[in-house]
């Protein structure tokens, strides 16, 4: 027969063992591919490799020199590119859309010749769309520079 267990909070009501939470330790940086900064001498651009055993972060331009970032900073820094890219892709998409969709309605009202012969439903709903678009796509553009974020050091 299969022995049977108390459930966890019962072992915890009676002093039992329980499994301890621990904290969870930060993760690396992948180490792939670098991190973008800019010198604050110079504000060149450049890659710093976080897999790099050196103490300090020299620009090429100028040879500025700084501290190297622990690997929680790392870490940081890499979610913050991470958010930068996922909010870059969401402003870029309904771009996308607000310039395809302006092309089509100006290529409708080119073969149509005047808005009249394009009909008020085909027209006012491409042109609504258009500037819906126009708008949504302002709105993830703030967005996007919002969550920007540039490493000086």
């Amino acid at each position: 027969m299969a022995k049977r267990t108390k459930p966890a909070a019962r072992k915890k009501r009676r002093g039992g063992s329980s499994k301890k939470n621990t904290p969870k330790l930060v993760q690396a940086a992948p180490t792939s591919g670098g991190i973008p900064v800019v010198c604050s001498e110079c504000y060149s651009d450049f890659l710093f490799m976080p897999n790099t055993s050196s103490t300090s972060a020299n620009c090429p331009v100028c040879m500025h020199s700084g501290q190297v970032p622990d690997s929680g900073e790392v870490a940081r820094i890499s979610m913050a590119k991470a958010t930068e890219q996922k909010a870059l892709i969401a402003a870029s998409v309904p771009g996308v859309l607000f310039v395809l969709i302006g092309l089509f309605y100006l290529m409708q009202l080119n073969s149509a010749g005047s808005p009249a012969e394009l009909g008020p439903a085909l027209n006012y709903s491409l042109l609504g769309g258009t500037i819906l678009l126009f708008l949504i796509t302002i709105v993830f553009a703030a967005r996007y520079e919002k969550s920007r974020s540039e490493i000086y050091f």
